[in-house]
C-alpha cells in the first residue's frame, strides 16, 4: 500500500511540474487592423445609385500610431473633392472597433452583412462614417475594404 501511495505522490508531482503553454500577447495594434482603403457601392449606401462605379466615394484610413489613424474620405461627384481628419482615435468595443474625434464617436468599423458589388450578400468588416460639423456640412460613408 506505501509503494502505491509513494507512485501516486511521485506521479502527481511529476504531472505538476510539466511546462504549460503560456498565452501570448496579441501582438497587432488597432490602427494596424483598420488600415486601408474602402469603397461603397449603391447596395451600402443607396444615395450613390445614380453615380457610375468608377465615381463612388472612397476612405482610407491611415497609420498615425497604435490607436490613431487619419481619415481621408474622397468624393469623386460631381467634382472631385477630398476632407482629411486628423488624430482619429480608435478603441475597440465588444462588436469592432469604434472610432472618436475629440471624444466624439464617428464611425465605427465591425462586422457585418455586407453587399458586394453584384448584390451578394457576405459577411465582411463594414466602415460606418457619421460626422456632421454644422448642418451644411456632414459627411456620411458606408464602405468595405478593398
Amino acid at each position: 500500500m506505501k509503494k502505491q501511495l509513494l507512485f501516486c505522490a511521485l506521479l502527481g508531482s511529476l504531472t505538476a511540474c510539466q511546462e504549460e503553454a503560456d498565452v501570448q500577447p496579441n501582438l497587432t495594434s488597432l490602427a494596424s487592423e483598420v488600415v486601408g482603403t474602402y469603397r461603397t457601392n449603391f447596395y451600402l449606401d443607396p444615395s450613390c445609385v445614380a453615380i457610375s462605379a468608377g465615381q463612388l466615394p472612397s476612405a482610407e484610413l491611415k497609420a498615425q500610431s497604435d490607436s490613431t489613424v487619419t481619415l481621408v474620405y474622397t468624393k469623386f461627384y460631381p467634382v472631385k473633392t477630398s476632407r482629411s481628419i486628423e488624430h482619429v482615435s480608435l478603441s475597440r468595443q465588444t462588436n469592432g472597433v469604434q472610432l472618436r474625434v475629440a471624444n466624439l464617436p464617428i464611425g465605427t468599423l465591425q462586422t457585418d452583412r455586407v453587399f458586394t458589388d453584384n448584390g451578394m450578400e457576405k459577411q465582411d468588416k463594414l466602415l460606418k462614417i457619421n460626422v456632421q460639423d454644422d448642418p451644411q456640412n456632414f459627411l456620411y460613408f458606408a464602405g468595405i475594404r478593398q
